[in-house]
């Protein structure tokens, strides 16, 4: 793609365009919304940008629409000195030194009760079967977890969950409650002081949201909990989500859907983060055409 250069001279916040002064001309750019709230505090004038622009070609007399599709880089330059404010270059070598240096690693995965297909008011969403896989520094596995959990709110799940996840009432029934899971959580990370690697970042509400049912404290403040999902769309530039089996694809597995298991899905994040791991450290390369908005 190629890069355009200038010192932004003006920022609407309305209609989020900004007006960048060229050597020899002016250019008015246009920012999505999620884009446009990403690099705001570093829109400034008098600052400068390198970015790359999707155009949107016009009928004739009609004026065209640049709308930016990368940011690579905001400079801010002083008297004196240079200073880079956003370089995404910058932003993948952090993201490397952060991925390499992690220990203990723990992929979690978990699956939640669903809303009925009618409107329940006071329903409120439920952990029901937890999977994780604990790794070393090497990414060699130490252990793997499964189990069911008895919900303790909404004790019947709705059909929409029981078709959803595949899964039986007995299933749930016959497991264990949240309150003998929570301990076991919380004793791997006391042992272990592991990085929580999920993919998004529902399963980390679900955890806090089923901790508050059972008035259990949450594990913010004891745990590290990183969105691998959301290392994925600073690194590649996404604007939208890509799916979790999308993404283990995307580095050379081979799978012909998601099963929604927790310990699958645990596993299928653990060969995302290693094949991530890989691409970073240039062992690796993918096919960006895979990705769903490169």
């Amino acid at each position: 793609m190629h890069k355009y250069y200038g010192t932004i001279e003006s920022i609407n916040t309305d209609d989020r365009t900004v007006v960048i002064q060229q050597r020899k001309r002016k250019q008015t750019i246009y920012f999505q919304r999620a884009m446009f709230q990403k690099y705001l505090k570093y829109l400034q004038p008098n600052h400068t940008i390198v970015y790359g622009l999707k155009i949107h070609h016009k009928p004739y007399k009609a004026e065209q629409k640049y709308t930016v599709k990368d940011v690579y880089k905001i400079l801010k330059k002083t008297s004196r000195k240079t200073i880079v404010l956003y370089s995404h270059s910058q932003l993948v070598d952090q993201t490397k030194h952060f991925i390499n240096k992690l220990d203990y690693k723990l992929f979690l995965d978990l699956e939640m009760s669903m809303h009925p297909y009618y409107v329940q008011k006071d329903f409120i969403q439920e952990v029901i079967q937890a999977g994780f896989v604990l790794v070393d520094r090497d990414d060699q596995v130490i252990e793997t977890y499964k189990t069911f959990i008895q919900p303790t709110k909404h004790k019947k799940l709705t059909k929409r969950t029981l078709k959803f996840l595949n899964i039986t009432q007995e299933d749930v029934d016959t497991g264990i409650t949240y309150k003998a899971f929570y301990d076991t959580f919380k004793e791997k990370i006391e042992t272990y002081n592991p990085a929580i690697i999920v993919w998004g970042k529902n399963d980390h509400l679900a955890l806090q949201e089923t901790s508050d049912v059972n008035d259990l404290p949450g594990f913010d403040r004891a745990s590290r909990f990183i969105n691998l999902l959301k290392l994925h769309k600073n690194v590649f530039r996404l604007k939208n989500d890509i799916g979790l089996l999308n993404a283990y694809k995307l580095y050379g597995n081979e799978s012909d859907s998601q099963l929604h298991d927790a310990l699958e899905d645990a596993l299928m994040t653990k060969d995302i983060f290693i094949g991530f791991k890989a691409y970073l450290n240039d062992r690796l390369t993918i096919d960006f055409q895979k990705l769903p908005n490169p």
